[in-house]
């Protein structure tokens, strides 16, 4: 089983909520990096966006990764936006990059329990709309990981079963850390 689990993907997507059941059934830590970074700038992330901005949150936020990616035994949610960003290193590093792949329509109902305008970039007037852009910018990115997975229509436990399914194929080298499509099409889609 990889030592550096990293999740990835939208907000909405799951990271923090299957990250914990995952690293609980493999005996690893877990590091939700939003968490850390809050902890260490003493201030929720949608106000040290309004106070500090954008900037400061990535450079925090590059921080943390680099801590997480010293630790081994662990599986770490990462921000929505940190696979996409240009300016970090997002090559494995020894980790295993999983997707929590989702719909932005499933991942705004999700974030919709929690109020979606507690996430800066959601705060807008059509929170779905935002999630469709910022998908659309930061699939390519997203698609580099190793293991990819589907969490639509999936319970929390569910999903950690398929990961831990995914992992074993993986660190087997065997095919099968890829669920579902992988060439941006979502399940159900046909080739035309």
């Amino acid at each position: 089983m990889p030592r550096k689990i990293w999740l990835v993907g939208l907000s909405g997507s799951g990271k923090s909520t299957v990250g914990p059941i995952l690293a609980r059934r493999l005996g690893y830590r877990f590091v939700d990096l939003d968490r850390e970074i809050e902890a260490r700038a003493g201030e929720s992330i949608s106000r040290m966006f309004r106070r500090r901005g954008e900037g400061e949150f990535r450079r925090l936020e590059a921080a943390a990764a680099a801590r997480a990616a010293r630790k081994k035994n662990v599986v770490v949610a990462t921000g929505g936006g940190w696979m996409a960003r240009r300016d970090i290193d997002r090559t494995s590093g020894g980790r295993v990059r999983v997707w929590l792949r989702v719909r932005p329509e499933t991942a705004i109902h999700r974030l919709s329990r929690e109020g979606a305008g507690a996430r800066p970039l959601l705060a807008g007037p059509d929170p779905a709309d935002a999630l469709a852009t910022l998908l659309a910018a930061r699939e390519a990115a997203y698609a580099e990981a190793e293991v990819v997975l589907e969490t639509d229509g999936r319970e929390p436990e569910d999903v950690v079963e398929v990961a831990l399914r995914s992992l074993r194929h993986f660190a087997a080298g065997r095919q099968g850390g890829r669920e579902g499509p992988t060439d941006g099409r979502t399940e159900g889609q046909q080739e035309n």
